[in-house]
């Protein structure tokens, strides 16, 4: 019986994957997508979708420092023999990954992100003895190596002088490497967002960014000496001046059909990797369980937990447990009521419809943090799209949770965040539940005052901002009631629907009215009104299914922060 081959945990390095026989997803025809693509390319995908995998894959292939005939000949790119025969190991490639620059200090990120140029130029050392290079641009990479002083009558003229050799130093050495071997350079930067994200994460992002702006966008704009320049990251979160003014600039994102089935595993991959090790049995169990990553309109499974999967033989989360998420955490506590309701809605199977910002700039993340939290777990995959609808310009898309393995964040992650960070709700609905209507009142009044902004109710449907508070209010008590928002009740809709566990204890139905200037004498008609409304409409129909007797009904006006509430 043919040995099976090793599975690649962990493995990010393509030549020593093939060198040891280890299981390969062939994504070789990236390749060719690649040299048909944009002179600068941006593929942004979650984590562990095998980006550092496919970047290593591309260095070996272009690298002119190596023969790769022996990594390639088995794979899909052999067949495009024009392709290997003009782009096989023809290049000079520039690889740099930003993956593990994680720093809480400015300064340590600095030392981090220059310590990995000074690895690349050290890579380059033949430069110092070429003579296609002048005397100042040999003294410019002496200095940059730390072998020649900089000149400067203080620390800090020396450090800003340092800074600047530093800021053009990917562009320079494109330029240095062509005048060398007469050739274009082809640059990848790997995970090219990390040590943003971790600026803006610690407090120095307007520091930081005008040094990597300066030192990416140097590089990639109306740059002669560069071939194609691939990066790769999580979002495309990060300062435009990046990208702005890149020429021929191609974006692939989860949303885009480019590249769709090049990062992660699709379908059929899956099952070519399941009936290899023997788990074909198991096959719509781990569908069930980690489909639902949609690329571009494709089914997409994680490579990390499929291959995680392989190896225990067990269907459980390993994806999930990979990062620490602390920018989403972040945005999350500090959303608003109906972002914390949408995320239980979210939990219990719905959806959420909104706009995403596939341009979002770590700026401004707290300008319109709703769309910033949607965008921000569709790009790390935690959601998928699954709907899209209006036009080009501005379309909106469905999302809802990924996949059972993502679920368990949402269950145990998220609802802490939410926990943490909200009022003790739980007993203000405890009020209702234990007939004091006159204190629910007051203290329902008091949070509106306290947490609500005049924003939150001053917009197109700010009913939604008040459906957001109670529902996370209800949080408290879900393991006592089950909690339905916006479902199909009785003759019409009921905003908000509680529904006991035990028989003996009463269900809740809320119904939220915003005052009618032109209809409405004032606050208190309009609560009559939204009571009326629960028993025209039957809303307590579905409360009764469940065997309910006891029931509260909850109407409350509003306009702006002012607040009446009927009980009965």
């Amino acid at each position: 019986m043919e040995k099976l081959k090793k599975l690649p945990l962990g493995k990010s390095d393509f030549k020593s994957l093939i060198e040891n026989n280890m299981y390969f997803v062939d994504k070789s025809m990236l390749i060719k997508d690649i040299l048909e693509g944009g002179d600068v390319i941006l593929i942004t995908r979650p984590r562990r979708f095998g980006k550092t995998l496919n970047m290593s894959m591309l260095e070996h292939f272009f690298s002119m420092k190596e023969n790769s005939e022996n990594l390639f000949k088995d794979l899909k790119i052999w067949n495009e023999k024009e392709i290997i025969e003009k782009y096989l190991n023809k290049y000079p490639v520039i690889f740099i990954t930003f993956k593990d620059t994680k720093k809480d200090k400015l300064l340590s990120m600095k030392i981090e992100v220059k310590a990995l140029i000074r690895k690349i130029y050290s890579e380059h050392l033949y430069l110092l003895e070429s003579d296609k290079l002048n005397i100042l641009e040999k003294r410019y990479i002496k200095q940059l190596l730390e072998l020649e002083e900089i000149p400067g009558k203080t620390d800090e003229e020396k450090d800003a002088k340092e800074d600047t050799i530093f800021e053009s130093s990917l562009k320079n050495l494109t330029e240095f490497i062509y005048k060398h071997h007469g050739k274009k350079v082809i640059l990848l930067i790997d995970e090219y967002d990390t040590p943003i994200q971790q600026s803006y994460l610690n407090g120095y992002y307007n520091e930081f960014i005008n040094f990597i702006g300066n030192m990416l966008g140097s590089a990639l704009k109306d740059n002669e000496y560069l071939e194609k320049a691939v990066l790769t990251g999580i979002t495309r979160v990060a300062k435009e001046s990046i990208f702005t003014g890149v020429n021929n600039l191609q974006v692939s994102t989860v949303l885009s059909e480019l590249f769709n089935d090049k990062f992660g595993m699709t379908k059929e991959e899956l099952h070519e990797a399941l009936k290899y090790y023997g788990m074909e049995y198991e096959e719509e169990k781990i569908i069930e369980w980690y489909n639902g990553f949609n690329f571009g309109g494709l089914e997409i499974y994680n490579p990390y937990s499929i291959m995680n999967l392989l190896y225990e033989k067990k269907i459980k989360n390993y994806w999930i447990n990979t990062s620490g998420n602390k920018l989403i955490k972040d945005l999350i506590a500090k959303g608003s009521a109906e972002i914390k309701a949408k995320m239980y809605d979210l939990i219990e199977g719905g959806t959420v419809t909104t706009t995403i910002n596939e341009n979002l700039v770590y700026g401004d993340l707290n300008v319109n943090v709703e769309e910033s939290v949607w965008t921000l777990f569709l790009f790390t995959g935690y959601l998928t799209w699954i709907d899209k609808k209006g036009d080009e310009e501005n379309p909106e898309y469905t999302l809802r949770i990924t996949n059972k393995e993502t679920k368990g964040f949402f269950e145990r992650t998220v609802v802490n965040i939410l926990e943490e960070n909200r009022i003790d709700y739980k007993s203000i609905i405890w009020l209702l539940t234990n007939n004091k209507k006159k204190k629910f009142e007051e203290e329902f009044k008091k949070i509106v005052e306290g947490t609500l902004s005049y924003f939150d109710v001053s917009g197109e449907e700010p009913e939604r901002f008040y459906h957001g508070l109670i529902l996370g209010m209800s949080v408290g008590l879900q393991r006592e009631y089950i909690i339905k928002s916006n479902r199909e009740s009785g003759y019409g809709r009921a905003d908000l629907i509680l529904i006991p566990k035990e028989k003996s204890k009463p269900g809740i139905i809320f119904e939220f009215k915003k005052l009618d200037i032109d209809e409405d004498k004032n606050l208190k008609e309009c609560a009559e009104k939204g009571m009326k409304q629960i028993e025209e409409k039957n809303y307590e129909a579905e409360i009764k299914s469940y065997g309910i007797e006891k029931i509260i009904k909850v109407a409350i006006a509003f306009d702006k922060k002012e607040v009446e509430i009927v009980i009965k």
